[in-house]
């Protein structure tokens, strides 16, 4: 059947595309994109979001190593001072260690394995002990009496689970203790006295509810507190005066909130990290006696306000992070204070109320840290390294960010163009029967062709904004140029997807119910359907300018001024978005499937039972294989909306993917679709132009030319003769006269 013709080359375009769309995402994927970063030692790539995150998402780990994760402003002083070294070491006999089993002895270094307890077999001058992923469970009195002359205890991943005051007693000249990922509990009064020497305490990953360090009180040697994961607050937290302190750690910890004096002891401290406290409000003079603090990490916390004037004495500070934190506004006078600032962190942050170029006032600023990457250019222009450093689809650079990107759109636009532009010119050139159709393929093919058209100024705006993109992203974003290329793109969009809405619900009323008094439309009804679907699709794109009243609150919120909202689902006009996308373009795509459902399995119950016009059938058919290229367009943009609004992290190249191939290769492929490859357009190729360059070349032939030529006439008679004949039934005619009535009805039928 000649429908069968048809379903093949609808499916073989529907293959290339997807065979297209593959190879581009493999080629796309054999390096990272910008945005995405290389696993060590992998083909695996990771967006910047995933990059130091607490959660190993690389095979090896390597995303949160400590060489990577921190950048290296802040205080480091105490990793880069060299140790003064030691006057006198002592010497240690290791005559007693031959016979003690699972321990290694290296110049006064013990280290064992598989101990309940700390053995009494060392020797007395020994330095260092080091039992990791041991046994031990508790630290009574004077259990380290005997090695006065200790340097360094490291217990590490053991089970202890209480400390017993006294148990460092005689450990005057110990220096580092690390109590990490044991059970303790409590620290009281009493726990680390004799201490004297202590320098560095790491005793994070415990279970310690209270905290009292009196034991330290006046210090002059502790310099480093970790005190990260445990079940801390304020109430329970006693710091005393510690003068030499230089380095504290609560992270991960339930302070809440902090009080004026709870640092008020700590005047020398250089680095303060409070990250993942569930801290709601810290008080106004909660900093005042921090005047040598260079870092502070207040980041992942449930801080609302700031007050303005909070960081007036840390005038030292390097680095600030206050990232993920619901601040609802950032005072203007903040950061006036922080004028040496180097590193700033405000991620997962709106930038909305606050002034552009704020950030200039930091001539040392060198790295900054923002929620999404528009906001770089268009708040921190002036800063080298900013974070993140793409949308998926723009660089600091570029404006695509990716040569693969830059390919697609020029490939793309010109296709889309051209297509579009001859499907128009065969439509107001040619006499078309059915000037409803006409009517409805002229308007979808000039809503498509502002696809190209927008397509083709982003090209054109890439090669303007080329290595110089930094310096003018926040001038395009924010112009009435972007916000125009946007409508006309939002235009473009709305207005294919009504026209296709239509005429799905159209043919479904002529094909699938013909016996239902439904009235063909007249080009008249044609025209003001058209009308309408234009002024709607051009009052929603308008809508979002007039709302909000400024070009870069709904359109200029990415370089290729598209509102889809996916990346950072939440911005300003997201509401709007979300019912563009997931509300009428979701009710279309809807329509349309239910609509040809019910129009297909109407025509597989009737077609050998009714005199079903064989246009129709093909019509339906062709149509079907154009709304099922609709929705591989739409589906994954409904989809990733959804999955956005869900909190669901969008990888930026899938961001990219669709803004720049899935969005517009619809409008590509319609013109093949719905024209070029038609009957009627191949039976106006032969009829027209080989047919003339035949007859011309026939007259200057012999008598056998003529003939032929005579040949031709005279089929072109029979074939007009089944026109009079209004949609004979089967048997009405013999089988060669019901041959010539079908060839007569594909040839004169309106097709699509």
């Amino acid at each position: 059947m000649r429908y069968k013709h048809i379903t093949i080359v609808g499916i073989t375009l529907i293959v290339i595309v997807f065979l297209l769309s593959g190879l581009m995402y493999y080629l796309n994927q054999d390096e990272c994109s910008v945005g995405t970063f290389l696993c060590r030692n992998s083909t695996k790539c990771i967006p910047q979001r995933s990059w130091c995150n607490n959660h190993l998402d690389c095979p090896e780990g390597d995303d949160e190593l400590q060489t990577e994760c921190f950048d290296s402003h802040g205080n480091w002083d105490y990793f880069l001072k060299l140790r003064k070294p030691q006057k006198f070491l002592p010497t240690c006999g290791n005559e007693s260690l031959e016979f003690l089993p699972r321990c290694v002895y290296v110049e006064c270094h013990v280290t064992c394995t598989e101990y309940r307890e700390i053995p009494q077999m060392f020797s007395v001058n020994v330095t260092k002990i080091t039992m990791t992923n041991n046994y031990v469970t508790n630290l009574p009195a004077n259990v380290l009496s005997k090695y006065s002359q200790l340097r360094l205890l490291y217990l590490k991943n053991n089970s202890i689970a209480k400390l017993e005051k006294g148990a460092f007693k005689f450990q005057t000249k110990l220096e580092d203790l690390i109590l990490s990922k044991n059970y303790i509990q409590e620290i009281r009064q009493g726990h680390f006295i004799g201490l004297n020497s202590l320098t560095r305490l790491i005793i994070d990953e415990n279970k310690i509810w209270v905290s009292d360090l009196s034991d330290f009180e006046n210090s002059t040697s502790l310099e480093w507190i970790n005190l990260n994961k445990n079940f801390l607050t304020c109430q329970n937290l006693t710091l005393p005066f510690l003068p030499a302190l230089e380095e504290l750690f609560l992270d991960d910890n339930r302070l809440g909130y902090i009080t004026e004096n709870l640092f008020s002891g700590l005047p020398k401290l250089n680095t303060l990290s409070l990250e993942a406290n569930h801290i709601q409000t810290i008080a106004d003079n909660s900093f005042q006696n921090l005047r040598s603090l260079t870092e502070l990490n207040l980041a992942y916390n449930e801080i609302v306000t700031v007050y303005p004037h909070i960081f007036q004495p840390l005038r030292k500070l390097q680095k600030l992070s206050i990232g993920f934190n619901p601040i609802e506004n950032l005072p203007l006078t903040l950061f006036d204070p922080l004028r040496n600032l180097r590193s700033l962190g405000v991620e997962d942050i709106n930038m909305v109320n606050v002034e552009k170029n704020v950030f200039d006032l930091f001539p040392n600023l060198d790295f900054i840290y923002f929620k999404k990457f528009h906001y770089c250019p268009m708040y921190a222009p002036k800063v080298k390294k900013c974070r993140p450093v793409s949308d998926g689809v723009s660089s600091l650079s570029h404006l695509l960010g990716k040569p693969i990107l830059r390919a697609a759109v020029w490939g793309i636009s010109c296709v889309t163009c051209l297509g579009n532009a001859l499907v128009l010119w065969g439509r107001f050139t040619a006499n078309d029967e059915n000037r409803v159709l006409s009517i409805v393929i002229r308007n979808l093919a000039v809503s498509d062709m502002l696809m190209g058209i927008y397509l083709l100024i982003i090209a054109v705006e890439d090669i303007r904004f080329r290595d110089n993109y930094s310096k003018e992203a926040n001038s395009w974003m924010s112009s009435w140029s972007c916000t125009l290329v946007g409508i006309l793109a939002m235009t473009s969009s709305e207005v294919s997807v009504l026209i296709l809405s239509f005429m799905s619900v159209e043919r479904f009323m002529v094909i699938a119910a013909p016996l239902k008094s439904h009235r063909a439309l007249t080009p008249q009804t044609a025209s003001s359907s058209m009308i309408i679907a234009w002024i709607i699709g051009l009052t929603l794109a308008f809508i979002p300018v007039i709302h909000w009243r400024s070009s870069t609150k709904f359109y200029g919120v990415n370089g290729m001024c598209f509102p889809l909202h996916i990346e950072d689902p939440f911005l300003v006009g997201w509401e709007y978005s979300a019912f563009i996308f997931l509300g009428l373009n979701l009710l279309g795509l809807v329509t349309i499937c239910y609509v040809y459902t019910g129009m297909f399995a109407s025509i597989w119950r009737t077609r050998h039972a009714t005199p079903l016009s064989i246009g129709d059938s093909e019509f339906a058919l062709r149509f079907f294989l154009i709304v099922m290229t609709d929705a591989a367009c739409w589906a994954p943009i409904i989809i990733l909306k959804a999955l956005a609004l869900m909190k669901y992290p969008v990888p930026p190249d899938l961001h990219a993917w669709v803004v720049v191939f899935i969005l517009p290769v619809n409008s590509a492929v319609n013109p093949l679709l719905y024209t070029f490859t038609t009957p009627k357009f191949r039976e106006r190729m032969n009829d027209g132009w080989f047919v003339k360059i035949r007859l011309n070349f026939t007259r200057r032939s012999s008598r056998q030319d003529s003939q032929v030529s005579n040949t031709l006439n005279n089929k072109s008679l029979k074939l007009s003769l089944p026109i009079a004949v209004q949609y004979p039934t089967e048997n009405s005619f013999p089988s060669f006269v019901q041959d010539e009535i079908v060839r007569g009805l594909r040839n004169h039928e309106q097709k699509f």
